[in-house]
Order: structure tokens, then sequence, then C-alpha cells
């Protein structure tokens, strides 16, 4: 739709996550505990949906109990990218001031501790949640 009506809500985005990257989210998180855990999504956007495809381990990334992150001087473009994904090692998987100051690309993907399917959340830039389904 390339036009809505005045005042019209904006239909929402959802995520669908291939069993495969989930599960791959899932082991990097628990790999690194008890220190966060970051990763860049690769995927693709149509319509309201964001599936994410596969994952790629940012190049000189940082972790640490209370931290992650990457600098993306050193990530080659590659036009498959559509967000991130980190983990929180406590109960919450909801998104930080730091992680909305931090925002790369369409979502951004938190897992938290026990990471299970049930503990993946996602975002948009302003900390919204977006359903997450997992496909495959």
């Amino acid at each position: 739709m390339l036009f809505r009506k005045k005042g019209a809500p904006r239909p929402q985005t959802q995520v669908s996550i291939t069993r495969q990257a989930a599960d791959g989210i899932i082991t990097y998180a628990k790999t690194w505990h008890p220190n966060e855990a970051i990763l860049i999504l690769q995927g693709k956007k149509k319509d309201n949906t964001i599936t994410i495809e596969g994952l790629v381990i940012p190049p000189f990334s940082s972790n640490g109990p209370f931290f992650s992150g990457f600098s993306d001087f050193f990530l080659p473009f590659d036009s498959s990218y559509v967000g991130m994904a980190h983990s929180h090692p406590g109960a919450s998987n909801r998104p930080s001031l730091e992680d909305l100051n931090h925002f790369f690309g369409l979502v951004s993907v938190i897992i938290s501790f026990p990471y299970e399917d049930k503990t993946i959340g996602a975002f948009d830039r302003n900390g919204g949640s977006m359903p997450v389904t997992i496909i495959g």
C-alpha cells in the first residue's frame, strides 16, 4: 500500500527466524554466558515481515557481563544485513537505553537467560516489541 488514510494505524512488522538461525543465536548466547554475545542478522524484508535466515559474527567484537558491541567500520558491506542480535545474561530481553542508542538495521533481537526459543524478543528502533515466529 503506497498511501494510508490519515490516522490509520501502521501495520505491525513481524519477525520470522529460521530454525537454523534461532538455534545459532541460542548456541552462541550459551557459549558466551555469563557475558553478552553479539551477532549480525542476515535476511530480507518483504511487506511487513522481516525474515532472518543467517548470522554473521562481527569482526573485532567486544563482549563483557554488561555489554557487547562492534565497530561497523570493520564490517564488510552486505545488503542482506537486517539487524543485530545479542544476549542478556539476566532474565529480561527488553532493550536497554544503551541498546536503543546503538541500534543497527531494521530489527534488534535480544535473547535472555536461559537462552531458549521463548526468551527471544525482537524490537524496533524505538524499543517497540515485534512478534517473533520461528519457522522451519
